[in-house]
């Protein structure tokens, strides 16, 4: 059975038989590939977030070799194209395109893309056709060959043509059949007579065919049915226009069985308990509001706050949405009956019920125009709602249902404007509040009815995602924000809900005003300031992003709002990418126009440069768009990559620059190879695993040498963990200094073995050697040896080879004899050269043995085989023939491997350019005393790199990369490096393009400088094809930092932030290219340099896909990975949820995640979401700060401002030492303790039930905590700050600026004007007294002898005994006015008496606890209030005489009769008092 897919072509039915059909909706389309995730496993979703409605959205089948576009408006497939002919078994009329092979593969394993030659096609399977169109080559491209379209009906192919070959007056048939064109590369099947005539309006002509592809099958003259447009005439009406007649559903009216005359049986039926349901939630009606008037009263008005006023002392759940109580109240027969009717294919869902208050008209509704036919029965099932499903991208409902189109009735509603689906939502808005406006009372009953408490984040000015029909109004308070997760991982992950009478719109919001916005405003606002300049470490242009992009991308985030923050300077935050390297060009030759069968680059550099020129622009594309997602405040538009062209010629000055200081330098030298991407490797692009298995062998070289007077031939025992070498040997090294011993062995015959190592190879040989005599290592240095496969082939010819002294023998391991081969070793090469014995390889690129370079006697045995594999066998076989072999054994050990393929490595000789690091190397070092690590061990871990390191071979045999500007006489090779030929180079590129370089004959004497004619005359010279190394391109991205010319200097930037295996990479690299570049500067390119972890999973392990512990960014932010909500759908938290993570980890070591730790961030937002829905309720009535004297605050709001005084220089000092963690957790600490469990505790009485002064005193207060809270959340949650800032009252908007744009200083200022010695001495006092009497409540609540604190009185008894006890009485007497509302209970009394019981206490139960202050014993006593509970506000303060029902305090007594005279429409005939709620 074949492993391709199979799949005919049907151009005339415009698709393929496996549901891809132009026309069909992505919903379809979708359903029936991920139906089959054997045949297509993987499924990759792709559209703009900025135009989801105009821009395509794209499906790629990356393993099938497929890409579909849809249209973004309908979202029906337009274009159906194959990019690969070899993933999928392609047939037209039964005849195969391309006969695949079960064989044939790329040298990558990947099948071959190459597609059908012309002739197949033109003779074969279309047939003759008109000539086509010629596409000619990119002026900047590095693609020598053009494309020409050869169109059918519906179908059409493209083929390579070389560009040289190409003329308008030659015949199309002959150029496509001649050696100028390859087979097709790609083919594109379409709906239109020709690709010329069709591409025009390919995405916005009207489609034949169905959405649905079981309407498709009917034939040709069918015509479907379908919903085209929805008409919304409002009173719950919808008009269903289609091909036939108009289908009208009234809510209310319309009944299930009327749906499935008209509309057929629904595609699902979801009833009340299944748990898919809750996703269009059904909520409490018994509180809407009156249908006569659409503003809210007072208490509706409170009700939508949904405050959290739980303390640290208790378990109250931070949720802000209520449980649904519907299955609770109805009873059970109703509540099963109720349920969606869900018709995915049309796009739309129907909710049906019992009816309710029929849904409101548009205020100019004319009922003539559209009357209702049936009265309502409220006992009949009925369609009471209707959810449109807009479908944006990104929205949850994404991909589950075809896109709905709608428009509301211009007539009914009143408007000149046309509202439809793709109105932005602003404008929408705008004009339905026009439409209602008449309607409501105010505009803070306005804001109250359309629910304008939503915090969550806003992305986009699209049209809705979703839009709902409703009967009736749903209440403000239970429309709350229904977090969304993308079904793709491409989408912000959430909405948010408006309202209006009988509409509720989701949507999709992409705002940029904390971003983009916010980064241009402080760039033109603060011009002529100093500039904060943090340079980006560019991330790599390949694949999607993944939590250590977001760790990384976050924190420099905070870091530069935090100083936006500071108001002293003007940030420069410039993104780039690295846009180069071996990932990227290895997908290049998998996607190449040709096939590619190895990895020789020189073949075919121009069609890999290209590929890997697209793959790079669509990852950085891709990745830019997430990274704008995560609320990243940047320099977007002038983002640099590292292949665009003026970043290369930059990068060549540096190289230039280090030519003419003598840095540069061409030398055949081992290098750290890698057979498996055939490139040398820098250092840098090592990564060493631990469990790499290995080849050891003792092996014995013949020496003659005198024993007992006679001369023997012994064997000199090495021990080398690489036999593969033993080829390449040239020397043995020993060390001057040892005793060397001669010994006798019973099975080798007499060896020679280091004094030291003599033990181990008796135990590791399983035999005992007879000493016959010492040889001191001088003496051995001055004998010979030979290679016994030599000696076999040559005999007396043989040539011998030296032993040689080396420091670098070990005596711990081996057998002090160790076996040097140059062209295979550092030390061995650097021993070698000082000797004068030539470096010798006989490996080629691939690592295998090569025939021409093989000793004599080895060429038929090694040829061709891999080192590392058959050649390790071949060369121990070859060794034990000649009894050279004394042992072999396994074992395993750290290794080498190629950090991109995962690959081993070997040490390889070959002609590489180097940077020479010595020269700089004490000046690079010094430059780094003057840089701020953080943490501070990267100090001592970036000197140890710096100084361990002499060269740095700069060079790659590669393609896709900034070539060197170097030339070879093409007589000998000579490779010729001056400054004027590299300026001469570079001139060439800047005018002529970097293409050129790679397109040009290979002896193009324009790359020749005139300097060079006049030295060689006549010679001939060749390009140098080598890439210059990836971290030489990086390592030079300074100087995007400002316009660097020549040698003028560029000042360091301020901050350096990147992970810590950095220090090896672009920490190192940038710092020896600007050192380099400098003359004499003598500092760094960076004033601070931060570094942060790796991202770990739970147990501490590295993520990767093959062990499947990789979580998402997206993962994050949609909530996915938590538990399912109480509405039972995924809690998405956005890109706040993901910054928090990010904020509360240790970035300084590695960072850790998994379940406990996102359920930690996601409850922390809640947190923060509740505390500022209460704040900005309570200061939606107040007047302002003008309405306060802050000199008569009373000592409950001066203790919290001077406690939020105190936790806002603790986070100013965080957030400066870079400690984003601890900032993070003071913050969480203020939250919990200080103002949830302190002072909301003892405020909250006084802002529900208090008037004037008394209440404006807390709004005062909370008003400041509200502003400080905002200033230090913003570095982190700055989408969220956003909507907490939209959702301000207007004096807050007109008074202070935005809390973005906020300086710390300025709000420092106002907080230290509330500073109070003696209150902050006091304040430990009354904390401890509070302590002692939470203390005392539980152990009451324990007995259940109370319940809140307002059930209790308090009295504190200090113990005094002279003096004693003064400081503490004095403190309570201080604050006594105020200590009830302080401690949260009925009443607090000081008692002073030196007895026990409490005196004159008369009381049926009591608590007690004890505290100290400065020595003095105090006892907190709670117990049972001796007055009745007053029905307003539950304090035991009431006449204990009065009646239950009518019992009110002095307090509430006052405020009820102020309101009977202010507003007596809330009495009836006599005041009547509420409950508190």
């Amino acid at each position: 059975m074949s492993k391709y897919l199979a799949l005919q072509i049907h151009p005339d039915n415009h698709g393929l038989n496996n549901g891809a059909v132009l026309g069909a909706s992505l919903h379809d389309v979708l359903t029936r590939l991920k139906a089959q995730p054997h045949l297509y496993p993987t499924i990759d979703v792709s559209y703009s977030p900025i135009q989801p409605l105009v821009a395509p959205v794209i499906l790629n089948l990356p393993a099938n070799g497929f890409r579909l576009r849809f249209d973004g408006r309908e979202q029906r497939l337009r274009l159906i194209e194959v990019l690969d002919f070899g993933k999928t078994q392609l047939s037209y009329k039964n005849i195969d395109l391309l006969k695949l092979s079960e064989e044939r593969t790329t040298a990558a394993g990947q099948t071959s893309q190459h597609g059908p030659p012309f002739r197949h096609v033109y003779n074969r399977l279309m047939g003759p056709t008109f000539p086509g169109e010629y596409l000619a080559p990119n002026e900047t491209s590095d693609h020598q060959s053009g494309l020409y379209v050869l169109s059918y009906p519906g179908i059409a192919f493209t083929f390579p043509l070389q560009h040289s070959a190409w003329s308008p007056k030659a015949d199309f048939v002959s150029l496509l059949s001649s050696t100028a064109a390859a087979p097709a590369k790609s083919l594109a099947i379409f709906n239109g007579p020709s690709w010329h005539e069709a591409r025009q309006d390919l995405f916005t002509r009207p489609c034949p065919n169905p959405r649905s592809l079981a309407l498709s099958m009917k034939g040709k003259e069918f015509q479907p049915d379908e919903i085209e447009l929805v008409n919304i005439f409002g009173g719950g009406m919808v008009e269903l226009a289609r091909r036939s007649s108009p289908f009208r559903i009234v809510l209310g009216e319309t009944t299930p069985q009327d749906l499935v005359a008209e509309l057929g049986p629904p595609d699902a039926i979801y009833r009340k308990n299944d748990h898919r349901l809750s996703i269009h939630k059904t909520r409490r009606r018994e509180q809407r509001t009156s249908h006569g008037s659409y503003g809210a009263s007072p208490a509706q008005s409170e009700n939508f706050l949904d405050a959290d006023h739980s303390s640290a002392h208790t378990t109250t759940d931070d949720s802000d949405e209520e449980e649904d109580t519907d299955q609770r109240d109805d009873d059970q027969s109703h509540s099963t009956a109720k349920c969606f009717y869900n018709y995915f294919h049309h796009g739309f869902d129907v909710f049906i019920s019992y009816p309710s208050n029929p849904s409101p008209h548009f205020p100019n509704f004319n009922p003539l125009s559209h009357p209702t036919t049936t009265s309502r029965a409220m006992d009949q099932l009925v369609a009471t709602k209707v959810i449109l499903h807009g479908n944006v991208p990104g929205s949850y409902p994404f991909n589950r249902h075809r896109r709905s189109e709608w428009m509301i009735d211009p007539d009914s509603a009143g408007t000149s404007t046309i509202l439809d689906s793709e109105t932005p939502f602003t404008t929408l808005s705008n004009a339905l509040r026009n439409v209602w406006k008449g309607n409501y009372g105010s505009e803070e009953a306005e804001k109250a009815t359309q629910n304008a408490i939503v915090l969550d984040r806003d992305w986009g000015d699209s049209p809705g995602s979703s839009y709902e029909v409703l009967e009736g109004w749903e209440d403000g308070e239970k429309t709350q924000k229904r977090g969304i997760s993308t079904q793709e991982g491409s989408g912000s992950g959430t909405t948010q809900i408006f309202g209006f009478p009988g509409m509720l719109f989701e949507v999709l919001k992409n705002d940029t005003r904390c971003t983009d916005d916010l980064y241009t405003s402080q760039q033109q606002t603060r011009r002529g300031k100093p500039e904060f300049v943090l340079h980006d470490g560019p991330p790599f242009a390949n694949g999607p992003l993944h939590l250590g992009h977001a760790l990384n991308k976050i924190l420099k985030d905070i870091t530069c709002r935090f100083q936006l923050a500071l108001g002293e300077k003007r940030i420069n935050y410039v993104p780039g990418w690295d846009c180069h390297g071996l990932p990227i060009e290895i997908k290049a030759i998998e996607q190449a126009v040709k096939p590619i069968t190895s990895h020789d680059v020189s073949t075919c550099p121009i069609e890999i440069r290209t590929a890997a020129h697209s793959l790079a622009m669509d990852a950085y594309s891709n990745q830019k768009t997430s990274f704008r997602r995560w609320g990243i405040m940047a320099d977007w538009d002038n983002a640099w990559k590292t292949m665009d062209k003026d970043f290369e010629l930059r990068q060549l000055q540096v190289f230039s620059s280090m030519v003419k200081k003598g840095l540069i330098k061409r030398r055949f030298k081992p290098v750290h190879w890698s057979p498996s991407s055939r490139t040398a490797l820098a250092e840098a692009e090592l990564e060493y695993r631990e469990d790499h298995k290995s080849t050891a062998a003792y092996i014995q070289y013949p020496m003659n040498f005198q024993v007992n007077d006679e001369v023997a031939t012994v064997g000199l025992l090495i021990w080398t963990t690489t036999p593969w070498t033993l080829p390449a040997n040239k020397a043995i090294a020993i060390n001057n200094n040892w005793e060397y011993w001669l010994v006798k062995s019973r099975k080798h015959g007499h060896v020679v073995i280091a004094k030291s190592a003599l033990p181990e190879a008796e135990e590791y040989l399983e035999e005992g050697f007879e000493i016959i005599q010492m040889i001191h290592g001088k003496y051995l240095a001055s004998k010979e040896y030979f290679d016994p496969i030599d000696l076999k082939h040559r005999g007396g010819k043989a040539k011998p080879r030296p032993i040689l002294h080396a420091d670098f023998v070990s005596p711990t391991t081996g057998t002090g004899l160790v076996h040097v081969a140059p062209g295979h070793g550092m030390d061995d090469y650097d021993l070698c050269l000082k000797h004068g014995i030539t470096a010798f390889t006989p490996v080629d690129d691939a690592g295998c043995f090569y025939n021409l370079l093989l000793p004599r006697g080895l060429h038929d045995e090694l040829n061709g085989k891999a080192v590392l594999d058959q050649g390790t066998e071949a060369v121990l076989e070859l060794y034990s023939s000649v009894g050279a072999l004394v042992k072999r054994n396994s074992f395993i050990h750290k290794y080498p491997y190629d950090w991109r393929t995962k690959q081993p490595l070997i040490i390889r000789a070959t002609e590489q350019w180097f940077a020479d690091i010595s020269q700089i190397q004490a000046e690079a070092l010094e430059s780094l005393g003057g840089v701020q690590f953080v943490p501070d061990t990267g100090r001592d871990r970036l000197k140890s790199f710096v100084a361990n390191r002499k060269e740095w071979c700069i060079s790659r045999q590669r393609a896709w990369g900034v070539p060197i500007p170097a030339l070879y006489k093409e007589d000998n090779g000579e490779a010729v490096l001056t400054v004027e030929s590299v300026d001469h180079i570079i001139s060439q590129i800047r005018s002529r393009g970097m293409g050129t370089w790679w397109s040009d004959e290979d002896t193009d004497p324009r790359w020749v400088a005139p300097s060079l004619r006049t030295r060689y005359g006549n010679s001939r010279f060749r390009r140098v094809k080598d890439t210059l190394d990836v971290w030489f391109d990086s390592g030079t991205s300074w100087t995007q930092m400002t316009k660097v010319r020549d040698n003028t200097t560029c000042a360091p930037a301020d901050v350096y932030l990147e992970g810590t295996d950095q220090h090896r990479g672009w920490f190192q690299s940038s710092l020896l290219t600007y050192i380099a570049h400098h003359d004499q500067q003598n500092r760094a390119p960076f004033k601070k340099l931060i570094t942060h972890g790796f991202v770990l999973d739970s147990v501490g392990r590295k993520m990767s896909k093959s062990i499947g512990n990789v979580i998402s960014p997206d993962e994050i932010m949609s909530g996915t990975l938590l538990p399912l909500g109480k509405n039972k759908r995924p809690e998405a938290m956005g890109a706040d949820a993901l910054r928090l993570w990010v904020a509360m980890s240790d970035y300084t070591s590695d960072v850790k995640v998994n379940l406990a730790v996102l359920q930690n961030v996601h409850t922390q937002l809640r947190k923060y979401r509740n505390t500022f829905k209460f704040t900005l309720g309570v200061l939606r009535d107040f007047e302002g700060p003008t309405a306060v004297k802050p000199e008569a605050l009373q000592i409950p709001h001066r203790m919290a401002l001077l406690q939020i005084r105190h936790t806002f220089r603790k986070v100013h000092a965080y957030y400066s030492n870079g400690d984003y963690s601890k900032a993070l957790s003071e913050i969480n600490r203020y939250v919990m303790n200080d103002l949830s469990g302190f002072y909301i505790e003892s405020v909250r009485d006084v802002l529900y039930l208090d008037q004037g002064d008394v209440r404006r005193q807390a709004q005062y207060t909370l008003l400041i905590i509200h502003q400080c809270l905002q200033m230090m959340l913003a570095p982190l949650t700055p989408s969220f700050i956003e909507e907490v800032w939209d959702y301000s009252p207007a004096y807050v908007k007109e008074t202070y600026p935005h809390p973005l744009q906020m300086m710390w200083t300025d709000l420092q200022k106002k907080l230290d004007k509330f500073s109070d010695s003696r209150l902050a001495e006091d304040m430990l006092a009354l904390s401890r007294a509070l302590a002692a009497i939470n203390t005392a409540q539980e152990t009451a609540r324990s007995k259940d002898l109370m319940g809140s604190g307002v059930t209790c009185y308090v009295r504190l008894e200090v113990k005094t005994s002279g003096s004693e006890g003064s400081t503490a009485r004095s403190c309570f007497d201080r604050y006594l006015p105020d200590l009830a509302m302080l401690f949260a209970v009925s009443a607090v009394e000081i008692d002073g008496g030196r007895t026990s019981p409490v005196h004159g206490l008369d009381t049926e139960w009591m608590a007690s606890s004890d505290f100290d202050i400065e020595g003095t014993k105090v006892t907190a006593h709670v117990y049972k209030p001796s007055k009745a509970k007053c029905i307003r506000c539950w304090r035991y303060l009431a006449p204990p005489d009065a009646p239950k029902d009518m019992a009110l305090c002095d307090r509430c007594e006052t405020v009820v009769g102020q309101l009977t005279l202010t507003n007596p429409e809330l009495f009836e005939s006599e005041p009547k008092a509420t409950t508190a709620g």
